[in-house]
């Protein structure tokens, strides 16, 4: 192991966050709705599994890691001159937004909307200054720094090992946009996979993405606070 690049991991370490990933969701999806049963307020039992996911997948990525003897530039966190990657961040942030507006357009033309029980739309719904705050620590901070931890530096790197970048990139994007349980989403999730794996790849560093994952996590909170009112 001692020889290999820091973007490799064998299959070993992919089926141990494959696995990992499936028990949250499951573990963590059944809690939830035990809880909804005493619990009659939607939205605490959503950001109560909202934190919950993160830090098992914090959990997750510790546990491999010690387990493994890697350090975090082993997990993609490699410094990198932010200044050189600032223009890639800008230039590609503002071709996704007339792709994602266009893509929402089109859903809204033909009478797709997100529904009543979205989870999205009943965490982002009802902005207080409490739930914003909890947005921006949820989406911002905790969500990017854990994710591109696990689907880029782990998930991505396992399966590029064995199926070269291309398809690991697709296959990544599918398991990262498809674990957020939203179909409407989908497309939107899984092009910003593609290309926050296109920003690790370019600088070698997981420091970029977050950036870009963060940013676009904070316009979205700061559309729908300003969609409120």
């Amino acid at each position: 192991m001692e020889n290999e690049t820091p973007e490799q991991f064998n299959w070993r370490d992919l089926l141990f966050v494959c696995l990992g990933i499936v028990v949250i969701y499951g573990a963590l999806g059944a809690l939830t709705f035990w809880a909804s049963g005493w619990l009659d307020n939607d939205q605490v039992l959503l950001y109560a599994n909202g934190f919950a996911t993160q830090l098992a997948f914090l959990l997750l990525i510790l546990s491999l890691a010690k387990w493994r003897g890697w350090s975090r530039e082993r997990l993609g966190w490699r410094s990198v001159k932010m200044g050189k990657a600032w223009g890639s961040l800008i230039s590609w942030y503002l071709i996704t937004w007339p792709i994602n507006l266009l893509y929402s357009l089109l859903m809204y033309q033909y009478g797709i909307t997100p529904p009543a029980t979205d989870v999205y739309t009943r965490l982002m719904g009802h902005v207080t200054p409490l739930t914003f705050f909890l947005n921006v620590l949820l989406a911002v901070i905790m969500a990017p720094m854990i994710e591109e931890t696990l689907f880029r530096g782990i998930v991505f790197g396992g399966l590029k090992s064995y199926f070269g970048k291309w398809t690991a990139a697709v296959l990544s994007s599918m398991l990262f946009s498809g674990l957020h349980l939203q179909l409407l989403g989908f497309f939107p999730r899984f092009l910003l996979g593609i290309i926050l794996i296109h920003l690790y790849e370019k600088y070698k560093s997981l420091y970029p993405s977050v950036v870009f994952h963060a940013l676009n996590n904070l316009v979205a909170a700061l559309l729908m606070v300003s969609f409120m009112h």
